[in-house]
């Protein structure tokens, strides 16, 4: 199988050579028959495309985990690569009866964990084997149960935990994947085919820009990646030998524009659906910033697993970023939405079987001093951005908007500097100011809510 290292992994949304796609998406190469027409005359067999697969752009979250440091070498340190997949609907009873994902990791690389694990059965009675533990090669492969079964095409995932040289600048490698379809025939009889994709995808991660874990890695088994992710709120005291010595040094203190979003019902979806979720999650907000020429590497970024957080560049323009911000997320969630019911319409399944949910969120925004602190964004600004975004009263509009995918809660402080004073594309029409008040937490404030519109809406 040949290499396709030329090809474009950029991560705007434009359309590269050979099949891939920047953006959240790595690639879209078909799935091309092993068993091609051999043409007279001596020519090259003509190869059948037998349907096609979605490569996510691998997720990546570099693991702390003091336990181990203090057995590894300074020269090496661990990322958690997670794989996602969707494989293309099969027309004429189709089904998919085994598929096989296998990565190359680039030289230095091996693997310390794999996930699925080996032996691995699904709760829908899929069965999982597994190669590659402390190799550079890796293979999941999923098998459809009993004869004739079919697996669910979309939201498949795999991951591992990769170890790499203090020295490489990025997680790098190849994915390709193959496939044996079945089809019913007269009779009762079963008519298989065997499908790869025609050439490996690479990928690259740069290391600095992963996503930082909050706690080690202490258990294998939970869903893509959601164990690895940075989380917002209390810390958690570090095992005595990892602790560092006291610096008295307050980090610089910086007045920053914040967004934080936050999904709708992502804890009551399944796996699988979280695994879209979080892909729709990055995709919107990188949307927005795209839109309104925010620059997604300069922005300080937290994830949340079902939500995240965006700390921008200070001295930004907030009566053109703001409105444009809302603007680019609302657009890129009713063009995922008006996607999935799109594939509703024709009869595609989600992961739970049963068509794809809507996405909707609840979005934050406030504006005060923000320290970049060890394991995260730290200030009162970013305590109260996310009381706010987590409130009652933010939530219940929400839930009485079923005509929106958006809703947004203004600081008051904000809400007074931008749409008080009449910006463009900052109407006060359609705002409500909510008194909010969590005695546990001991906050009360005032936030300002409103179902948002996208901009041809009005």
């Amino acid at each position: 199988m040949p290499d396709n290292d030329t090809a474009d992994t950029g991560a705007d949304d434009g359309r590269g050579e050979g099949g891939v796609v920047r953006g959240d998406v790595l690639g879209t190469p078909d799935l091309v028959a092993l068993d091609g027409v051999v043409p007279k005359g001596g020519e090259q067999p003509v190869h059948e495309r037998i349907g096609g697969v979605s490569l996510g752009r691998p997720l990546a979250y570099a693991l702390r985990n003091p336990a181990r440091r203090r057995t590894t070498t300074d020269a090496d340190h661990e990322f958690l690569v997670c794989f996602p997949f969707d494989l293309e609907e099969l027309p004429d009873g189709r089904r998919y009866e085994q598929v096989t994902l296998t990565v190359h990791l680039a030289d230095g690389m091996h693997a310390l964990s794999l996930d699925p694990a080996p032996g691995t059965v699904a709760a829908d009675g899929t069965e999982i084997s597994v190669f590659g533990l402390g190799r550079q090669r890796l293979r999941w492969t999923f098998r459809a149960p009993g004869r004739g079964g079919g697996l669910r095409p979309d939201g498949r995932w795999a991951q591992t935990v990769v170890r790499m040289p203090v020295s490489s600048a990025d997680v790098s490698g190849r994915v390709s994947l193959s496939t044996t379809t079945v089809q019913p025939v007269l009779g009762g009889a079963l008519r298989r085919r065997a499908a790869e994709t025609p050439y490996d995808t690479p990928f690259r991660i740069r290391a600095a820009e992963a996503w930082p874990a909050a706690t080690p890695l202490t258990h294998q088994g939970a869903f893509p990646g959601a164990w690895a992710l940075a989380t917002y709120g209390d810390d958690v005291p570090e095992p005595e030998a990892a602790r560092q010595p006291d610096d008295e040094r307050l980090p610089p203190g910086l007045r920053r524009l914040c967004l934080a979003v936050d999904i709708e019902k992502y804890s009551a979806r399944d796996n699988a659906d979280m695994v879209r979720l979080q892909r729709v999650l990055l995709r919107t907000l990188r949307a927005a910033c795209e839109q309104v020429g925010v620059a997604w590497e300069r922005c300080g970024r937290q994830a949340q697993g079902d939500g995240y957080l965006l700390v921008l560049e200070p001295d930004v323009d907030e009566t053109r970023v703001v409105p444009g911000l809302l603007d680019g997320l609302t657009a890129s969630l009713a063009a995922t939405n008006e996607r999935a019911a799109r594939v509703n319409s024709l009869g595609g399944q989600g992961s739970s079987g049963l068509g794809l949910d809507s996405v909707r969120m609840r979005a934050s925004l406030h504006q005060g001093i923000v320290h970049e602190a060890d394991s995260g964004y730290a200030g009162s600004a970013v305590v109260a951005l996310f009381r706010v975004l987590d409130s009652d009263p933010v939530r219940r509009v929400l839930a009485e908007s079923p005509d929106t995918d958006l809703v947004a809660a203004f600081s008051d402080t904000l809400y007074q500097d931008l749409v008080d004073t009449g910006y463009e594309g900052l109407s006060a029409a359609g705002f409500e100011k909510v008194e909010i008040e969590i005695a546990a937490k001991n906050f009360t404030g005032v936030a300002w809510v409103r179902a948002m519109r996208s901009a041809a809406e009005g």
